[in-house]
C-alpha cells in the first residue's frame, strides 16, 4: 500500500503530494493576508486519473478551514470543483 502524505513547501508556494516519500504533485498556491490563491495543479503524467488531484483539492480544503482562509480559486480544475459542489465549499470560496 502506498503511503500518501501532504505538505507546504518551504516557501510555501506548494501544497505538495507525497507518494512513498516522493513528490508525484502539488498545487501552486499563495497566501496573501487570508486568502489562499490556487494557481494550478499538476500531477505527475502516470499519477492522472486516479484521483490524486482530488486528494490534494480535500487537504487544501483542510488546510484552508485550519487556517481560516478563503480560497480564490484561479485554477481550473479548483474552481470547477467549487462551481459543481457550492454548498461543500461556500464557506471558504472567495467569490
Amino acid at each position: 500500500m502506498e503511503n500518501v502524505k501532504f505538505e507546504i513547501s518551504p516557501y510555501q508556494d506548494e501544497l505538495q503530494i507525497l507518494i512513498d516519500e516522493q513528490k508525484v504533485g502539488y498545487m501552486s498556491i499563495k497566501v496573501d493576508g487570508r486568502l489562499l490563491i490556487v494557481y494550478y495543479t499538476k500531477l505527475n503524467e502516470e499519477r492522472e486519473g486516479h484521483g490524486y488531484a482530488k486528494m490534494l483539492l480535500d487537504e487544501l480544503v483542510r488546510y484552508a478551514e485550519e487556517k481560516d482562509f478563503l480560497v480564490d480559486p484561479e485554477c481550473d480544475f479548483v474552481r470547477q470543483q467549487f462551481e459543481n459542489h457550492p454548498s461543500r465549499y461556500k464557506n471558504i470560496w472567495h467569490s
